[in-house]
């Protein structure tokens, strides 16, 4: 996909230009998505700044994840913490303790114990469902299109840990309001597991080697990938109880007609 950008150390990286939407495309080089910036080189952040133009990041990971690898930013940029995820997600899986592996633990390994733990079976499930049912991610999600409005037009990154679930579920919103189609929706969320294929194969070697389950695998899978039937679980979902995502932005995320209109403007070509 021509969409992804490659850069020495931010992970999961692409742009929305060029994909269809109501008859028109998203503009070139404004609309970004990645991974976290904890670990952007210089170089990285100024190919951002001076060659993208991105000003303005917005971070949807919790302030306790931000405050354990924050992002590294340029003069000029600033970042927004939105945190999507209420005490609820945080504290029902897995207390923070558990979450964040010890000073000197493989990280695979850590992993691996999160794909082994019995309430993992119900984590994907459990995520996916709170993007669509959670008032306060809505509220949440409402933010993040008011400050993307707020750019006018420029260039705007939006970002969690991986990239691709609170991440992804941000660009699913943002390219239903543009007036993509949920096929084109659900392709640009299925390009991180692209981003990850290496490393998931990897992993993946590991596990069978030690001893992991087909269903462990497939939560390691969700852990540190994605696959299309992710997404379109509670898309099919959205479109059911609501009859289109295009619905759910405006009923239950609250964005206004007006303020599509304003973002297609801004976004569209």
């Amino acid at each position: 996909m021509a969409n992804i950008l490659k850069f020495e150390c931010i992970d999961n990286a692409r742009q929305l230009g060029g994909i269809l939407a109501g008859g028109r495309r998203v503009k070139h080089n404004k609309l970004f998505r990645s991974g976290n910036l904890s670990k952007a080189t210089d170089h990285d952040l100024h190919r951002l700044r001076d060659e993208f133009g991105v000003h303005q990041v917005i971070d949807f990971r919790s302030d306790f994840e931000y405050m354990r690898k924050p992002d590294k930013l340029l003069d000029g940029m600033q970042s927004i913490l939105i945190p999507v995820l209420d005490e609820s997600m945080h504290g029902d899986a897995f207390n923070k303790e558990q979450v964040v592996p010890a000073t000197g633990v493989d990280f695979m390994e850590f992993l691996f114990g999160i794909a082994r733990h019995p309430i993992a079976k119900t984590l994907k499930d459990k995520l996916y469902n709170y993007f669509v049912e959670s008032d306060y991610a809505h509220r949440q999600y409402r933010t993040f299109f008011e400050t993307v409005l707020a750019q006018k037009g420029a260039p705007v990154l939006w970002h969690c840990t991986s990239g691709k679930d609170r991440c992804g579920f941000g660009a699913v919103l943002m390219l239903a309001a543009l007036g993509a189609d949920d096929n084109a929706i659900l392709d640009d969320y299925a390009e991180s597991e692209n981003s990850y294929h290496k490393q998931l194969e990897a992993m993946s070697k590991k596990g069978r080697e030690s001893g992991m389950t087909d269903e462990q695998l497939d939560i390691l899978h969700f852990l540190v990938s994605v696959k299309r039937e992710y997404m379109e679980t509670p898309v099919k979902r959205i479109n059911q109880e609501y009859g289109s995502l295009l619905n759910f932005i405006q009923k239950k995320i609250g964005v206004t007609q007006a303020q599509i209109e304003s973002l297609r403007k801004y976004y569209l070509e």
